[in-house]
């Protein structure tokens, strides 16, 4: 009977364990220790200000606060922290006037508001939240759509590295070949899944001069499994975590509000949770040859995503 008990209590701990592992993680610290881990990991500052009473409070504590997605948003940009409004958080709830439960408060490293919210909100609708709220403050590219140039015929570009979808790491450096650097904006968009699938066309000219064609998604692994599900392509596809070579390239950008509402609400999680960040920065698709010597020698570059590089060109100025 006793190990019957102790078993109990210890798979208890594991499913609470697990729950805590998925959705939010709220730390036990006061708002001046979450200040400074928020200053020293570049995050927001996310506080649940609830009360004991308060029904909406735990329906988000037991539905929404346990999503996984939104453990992953919250975890990833913001330090989060879970306050008793009438207890420990009654001095910020009276700074802040909040009279409704349960409130949000979106604060930056040094306290200061960038949004206030309150009432109920499922997985979606909070992940909504979270996503307004990191646009509005994270660091991003800054550039918009008409802003990004790309880098011109002569730049050097400087060793990248990468993971494509099966984790093996590629490093620009390390190959002895022209490139062919192809920029896609995801799965999701059927003009690159169809410019993907056009250019296995290209596979005997690349060998015969010495070059490989290296396609560069922001999307995370498992969203790469699917464009090459959908293209059936043999070319190495990169995930670009953190934009990192699309900044490289000059190729980054944020899309316009409107532009990011709409990708929002049409493709949803393919769209929102598919990259390494919540920011809906996107690269241009452009395409770039470099030499040996990892220098530009000929580019297509056209912020109308559905003009590409034809394969004739790419040809042609593989010299």
């Amino acid at each position: 009977m006793f190990k019957k008990i102790v078993l109990s209590f210890l798979i208890a701990i594991g499913i609470s364990l697990h729950a805590q592992s998925t959705g939010i993680s709220f730390q036990k610290i006061d708002l001046e220790a979450a200040k400074k881990i928020a200053a020293k990991e570049n995050k927001l500052i996310f506080i649940d200000l609830f009360t004991t009473w308060c029904g909406p409070c735990k329906l988000m504590a037991k539905n929404t606060f346990t999503d996984s997605r939104v453990g992953e948003m919250f975890n990833k940009n913001f330090v989060n922290l879970a306050i008793d409004a009438e207890k420990e958080g009654l001095s910020l709830a009276k700074e802040f006037k909040v009279v409704n439960y349960p409130s949000f408060l979106f604060l930056d490293p040094k306290g200061k508001l960038v949004q206030y919210d309150f009432g109920y909100y499922n997985a979606e609708q909070f992940l909504g939240v979270g996503a307004a709220v990191i646009e509005k403050k994270m660091p991003q590219s800054g550039k918009t759509l008409d802003q990004v140039k790309g880098k011109m015929i002569g730049d050097k570009i400087g060793n990248f590295s990468a993971k494509d979808h099966l984790g093996n790491t590629f490093s620009s450096s390390a190959e002895n070949k022209k490139l062919v650097v192809v920029f896609i904006r995801g799965q999701w968009c059927p003009y690159c899944n169809k410019y993907i699938e056009t250019l296995q066309n290209l596979a005997p000219e690349l060998k015969s001069k010495n070059a490989k064609l290296v396609i560069i998604s922001p999307e995370k692994p498992e969203f790469i499994e699917k464009t090459i599900s959908k293209t059936k392509t043999d070319y190495t596809v990169l995930y670009d975590e953190g934009y990192k070579i699309a900044e490289a390239f000059d190729v980054l950008y944020t899309p316009d509000s409107e532009t990011l509402n709409l990708y929002n609400s049409k493709l949803k999680e393919d769209f929102a949770d598919s990259r390494s960040d919540h920011s809906g920065r996107l690269p241009v698709s452009a395409t770039f040859i470099l030499n040996e010597d990892k220098e530009i020698t000929w580019r297509h570059f056209d912020t109308d995503y559905k003009k590409r590089a034809s394969v004739e060109d790419i040809v042609k100025n593989l010299n």
